[in-house]
């Protein structure tokens, strides 16, 4: 629980499924005890959505005939044994030609991580651009790429931001989505009605690119 300078007293659940009351100062604890019974059932339903939709999967192998998620389309691999090493992209399909089918699976994940720093490197860059043409930030972020077992991105008090590699297989917008909620905690540490005003200035369709990116992305195991 967290107390703030709010006015009323908020309950919500993030992705990672917790339960997260913020209530102002001056509301005793039986009182906040009492909201949440009242509301048990709405908790338990959304606890139950949030594990639903973050369900971890079996680490993938990358094989012929499997797909893959980029930027939100649909590939089909093919890995072919060859000594020439190189990558042909089709219109619905990606294929790898590898010396060892062994190092199949090193060769598309090292593929997909180059392909999603090239473009985070871009989106960060105009996210951040636009943040800033609107509100006076406190530090200049730091963005980093980390795995993180059950978030998208986080955001330190340092203004070093993360963002899941896993990230790759969402939309550009959703990943635009995920930029700019890590740039509002700059401003707003808990996710009050203040930090969802400055969220939708920057990106009007939050709500709705959320629920996408909870509901088409599945983080798997590393």
């Amino acid at each position: 629980m967290k107390r703030s300078k709010r006015k009323t007293l908020g309950i919500t659940v993030n992705a990672k499924g917790q339960v997260i009351v913020t209530a102002p100062d001056y509301i005793p604890m039986d009182k906040i005890e009492e909201v949440i019974q009242k509301r048990k059932n709405w908790i338990i339903e959304k606890v139950q959505e949030k594990e639903s939709n973050l369900q971890i999967q079996p680490k993938r192998k990358f094989l012929s005939g499997e797909s893959v998620y980029l930027f939100g389309r649909q590939y089909y691999l093919k890995v072919i044994k060859s000594n020439d090493y190189h990558i042909e992209m089709g219109h619905n399909r990606i294929t790898f030609y590898v010396r060892d089918l062994d190092e199949a699976e090193a060769k598309v994940s090292e593929y997909l991580g180059n392909e999603f720093r090239e473009l985070i490197a871009y989106k960060t860059a105009e996210c951040l651009e636009v943040f800033r043409d609107r509100y006076s930030i406190p530090v200049v972020p730091e963005f980093k790429i980390r795995k993180m077992a059950k978030r998208w991105g986080s955001c330190t008090k340092d203004g070093v931001i993360n963002l899941n590699p896993m990230l790759v297989a969402a939309s550009a917008e959703c990943i635009e989505y995920v930029i700019f909620h890590e740039l509002t905690h700059l401003l707003h540490d808990d996710h009050d009605d203040e930090f969802f005003r400055t969220l939708k200035s920057v990106c009007p369709k939050y709500k709705y690119l959320k629920e996408k990116l909870e509901k088409e992305t599945v983080l798997f195991e590393e």
